[in-house]
């Protein structure tokens, strides 16, 4: 188990943890484990089941997917503050990319039945964090819609029709807003 300190200092780096008093993130730290990597040993492999996700605590991963021709190509790095596989927490299928620790590293590690625990005990808590891994996976989902439609030349912006010249113009929509993973990582490395 982490020093409670060191959870609740990065808990209190993202925003969507601040509704959750001190006592509510202490509890926290019952439903995860430590687990230490030495560079070059693997987190997990593409294709293994998935039963948990990791928060990058200190250290450097990397992300790596397994070409057709089993060739595999590095397509991330990740950074402390990251958080790594969670979409295990919410499907039982197979991992989708193999995450190797480039650096010595440490992670907090929350399976998925100790996340099904913590809605049973602390169903606050549990709330929280699936939002977040909720919001996270529908960043992504959307960001991968835009990559394909781009890649197919298809024009996904919204269509619509000139307004009538008695109403305002249309207000420009707000700047995408980075993922609560992207937002506590930025928090945790500013605070290192």
């Amino acid at each position: 188990m982490i020093p409670t300190p060191e959870v609740r200092s990065l808990f209190r780096r993202a925003s969507e943890f601040d509704l959750l008093c001190d006592d509510e993130v202490d509890a926290f730290t019952l439903f995860v484990r430590e687990r230490r990597l030495q560079p070059g040993e693997l987190l997990f492999q593409q294709g293994e089941p998935g039963a948990s996700l990791f928060v990058l605590l200190d250290g450097e991963v990397a992300v790596f997917l397994r070409t057709p021709s089993g060739e595999h190509l590095r397509v991330g790095q990740l950074m402390p503050g990251d958080v790594i596989g969670e979409q295990s927490c919410l499907d039982p299928g197979p991992r989708s990319a193999t995450v190797t620790a480039i650096t010595a590293a440490r992670t907090l590690e929350l399976t998925r039945d100790e996340l099904d625990r913590m809605a049973r005990e602390i169903p606050r808590v549990a709330s929280v964090l699936l939002g977040v891994i909720i919001q996270e996976l529908t960043l992504r989902l959307r960001a991968v819609d835009r990559r394909i439609n781009a890649e197919i030349g298809v024009d996904d912006s919204p269509r619509s029709t000139p307004p009538p010249r008695s109403t305002p113009p249309p207000r420009s929509p707000p700047p995408p807003r980075p993922s609560a993973w992207q937002r506590l990582a930025e928090r945790f490395r500013g605070a290192q």
